[in-house]
């Protein structure tokens, strides 16, 4: 982010203003706050506005002489230890980076989880996987997604320990699935979740708000599929002023896309048909064909269309390759 409001080029501000207050107004604003000076004043400055590891933005301190550069605040998530080693290399200075992980040459979950684009079930147990790397505890690893790389040296790729970590958009093992079959008694799962779903909708015009959440919710409930899966909304686009779909979008920060209906009528694959839908809408379905379509190529289908009063709900998910 750029301070254009702050100085005429972006750069190196001077503050005269109270330092406390300069970054309390910059903390929200940045993605990376660099002060040169003393490592304790920078602390104290920061201080009063530190929320929580997935907000803060990086912060780091070089030294006046610029020998040092240190990653003070939000290593991983944030990225302050891979900003201090980019800026180390500018300055010819030495990278100082303290998290245990990384100076153990462990492998950081969130920060894996970061590079792909991944949201963290549970902020606590990452650092509870964290931790189990850090003592030379294997760390179980399953994906329902392919992988293009390897993953980091320290998990145990298809097995299950008493710490795991499971790429998926499911709420939970389904008990027939191998995880829930062969997980060992009081092991836990953090979940790494991607955003790959698409939410297709179709609806009698004039459907409030609550009735759409209701069925997307209900939809994703009853289907064991976590909503932070979610990448966005799709319809006709007789739909694209919808209120109550786009009021939804809005609440739950999802894109909204619509297609004609000669577009929709294009997508293959086995989707219900109706003649009365056909006549209101010139396509033979809405929501499935939609979902489909906003997914992408080499999408699927993982939830069929179902009706919820007045709105009908159909899932599909992106061919992704991590």
């Amino acid at each position: 982010k750029k301070f254009m409001d702050e100085v005429s080029q972006p750069g190196i501000c001077p503050v005269e203003e109270p330092i406390g207050a300069w970054s309390g107004r910059m903390f929200d604003r940045m993605d990376g706050i660099i002060y040169i000076g003393a490592a304790g004043i920078a602390v104290r400055a920061i201080a009063p506005y530190i929320k929580d590891k997935m907000m803060d933005p990086a912060v780091l301190v070089v030294d006046e002489q610029g020998q040092f550069v240190i990653s003070l605040l939000s290593g991983h998530v944030g990225g302050a230890n891979g900003l201090a080693v980019r800026a180390a290399g500018i300055l010819g200075a030495q990278p100082v980076i303290t998290t245990a992980s990384d100076v153990q040459g462990c492998p950081s979950v969130d920060v894996w989880a970061k590079e792909h684009g991944l949201l963290l079930s549970d902020i606590g147990l990452a650092k509870e996987v964290a931790a189990a790397l850090v003592d030379g505890e294997p760390v179980g690893f399953y994906s329902d997604y392919g992988l293009t790389e390897s993953f980091p040296e320290g998990y145990a790729r298809g097995q299950l320990c008493r710490m795991n970590v499971w790429v998926t958009c499911r709420e939970y093992p389904e008990e027939d699935s191998t995880i829930s079959m062969f997980l060992p008694e009081h092991a836990q799962i953090l979940r790494l979740i991607p955003r790959v779903l698409t939410v297709g909708i179709g609806c009698r015009k004039g459907v409030s708000a609550e009735q759409v959440e209701t069925a997307v919710r209900e939809t994703f409930k009853r289907h064991n599929l976590d909503l932070r899966g979610a990448a966005g909304l799709a319809s006709i686009d007789l739909k694209a002023e919808e209120d109550g779909i786009l009021m939804v979008a809005g609440k739950l920060g999802l894109s909204f896309a619509t297609y004609p209906a000669s577009e929709l009528e294009q997508v293959e694959g086995d989707v219900a048909e109706s003649q009365f839908v056909r006549k209101i809408t010139g396509t033979g379905n809405v929501c499935e064909r939609a979902a489909l379509l906003g997914a992408g190529p080499g999408a699927r289908l993982l939830v069929k269309k179902e009706i919820y009063d007045g709105v009908t709900v159909a899932v599909a998910e992106a061919s992704v390759k991590l």
